[in-house]
């Protein structure tokens, strides 16, 4: 079972990395509903060819995220990033709002539809009850 991930995992990679979304300049957006943010829209850039930088505000927090990634044709894409994830107004899945959390995200995209997991180690703020969490979204666009 995890040799074919990994197998599926290059998979993508190769066809990602042809990617028509993802090359220099362009300019993606999209929309989730993530924990803890609750609902979020995206802005990515590409300063490189499959290098991202996605900003991703939200009713419960803000993320901002840096990594590799891009799409083919906008059918399939996948990207792995690092992220600085602060809360803020109403974070949902029993986390304050005021934290810091760094930790690592990776998404999946098939025809438009993304999924994405992270996990995320407590950096600042005054709940250290939570020192890792679990984030999860599914939205639209890359």
């Amino acid at each position: 079972m995890f040799k074919k991930m990994i197998i599926f995992v290059f998979v993508l990679g190769f066809l990602v990395s042809s990617a028509e979304a993802g090359k220099r300049g362009t300019v993606a957006m999209g929309a989730k509903v993530s924990t803890p943010q609750l609902v979020s829209v995206s802005v990515t850039t590409y300063p490189y060819h499959l290098w991202l930088v996605q900003l991703e505000p939200g009713v419960g927090g803000g993320k901002l995220n840096v990594g590799l990634g891009g799409n083919w044709e906008y059918t399939i894409g996948m990207a792995f990033k690092l992220s600085l994830l602060q809360t803020w107004g109403y974070p949902i899945g029993g986390i304050e709002a005021g934290q810091t959390y760094v930790g690592g995200e990776f998404e999946l995209m098939w025809k438009g539809v993304n999924m994405t997991v992270g996990i995320y180690s407590h950096n600042a703020g005054e709940n250290k009850t939570r020192d890792t969490i679990l984030s999860a979204g599914l939205g639209i666009g890359f």
